[in-house]
């Protein structure tokens, strides 16, 4: 097992989960209505739609990359560019403006809304590809345990951001404090691309 792999790979979407975005406030508002035990389904809904996503790459990924050789430079020039797009977009990340959720709402419903937002996150979609079919092409095994992973990073996340965003003050520190993380992330991503362009697989 490539333990060094497996935890580049955590640090890198662990450098997305704390992008301040729109789900972190929706997440918040929900725990701010009804209580952390009222956020469980969205919580859940987010964290295995973020697996279902990263399982759905790393499959996709694992049928190109074994069919041809040759595409490890080019995938892996692929992940250079997935990653610099996901630095970018980070730095131009503007400010979530607060987030309501209804006060009643079903928990199917709840579990859904955040499985459909965290499986068509275009940022953690570019992340896993960049991932995937870059540094992970030649190392399966971390591949397999990805979705897991992402899942179980996802909803400790979520779950902490529904304990923390509960609370109308630290709703507001991450709002004063998203421009220092967001150029953060930017950054950890831009050195990202330039360690995947320059280390050997």
């Amino acid at each position: 097992m490539q333990i060094g792999r497996l935890l580049d790979f955590l640090l890198g979407y662990l450098v997305i989960l704390v992008t301040p975005g729109p789900n972190m406030l929706v997440v918040g508002g929900v725990a701010a209505l009804r209580g952390v035990r009222g956020a469980l389904p969205i919580c859940c809904g987010i964290a295995m739609g973020a697996a279902a996503l990263v399982a759905s790459i790393a499959l996709v990924a694992a049928g190109v990359t074994s069919r041809d050789p040759e595409w490890e430079v080019a995938g892996r020039w692929l992940a250079v560019g997935l990653l610099a797009w996901g630095a970018v977009f980070v730095a131009r990340l503007r400010p979530p403006g607060e987030t309501t959720m209804p006060g009643r709402r079903s928990g199917v419903a709840a579990f859904g809304t955040g499985f459909c937002t965290a499986a068509t996150n275009p940022l953690t979609a570019a992340f896993c590809a960049a991932q995937a079919i870059g540094p992970l092409a030649s190392h399966p095994e971390v591949l397999v345990l990805a979705p897991a992973l992402v899942g179980m990073a996802a909803l400790g996340f979520a779950l902490l951001v529904a304990v923390l965003l509960a609370r109308p003050r630290f709703r507001a520190a991450a709002l004063a404090w998203h421009r220092p993380i967001r150029l953060t992330a930017a950054l950890s991503l831009a050195l990202m691309a330039l360690t995947t362009a320059t280390t050997p697989p």
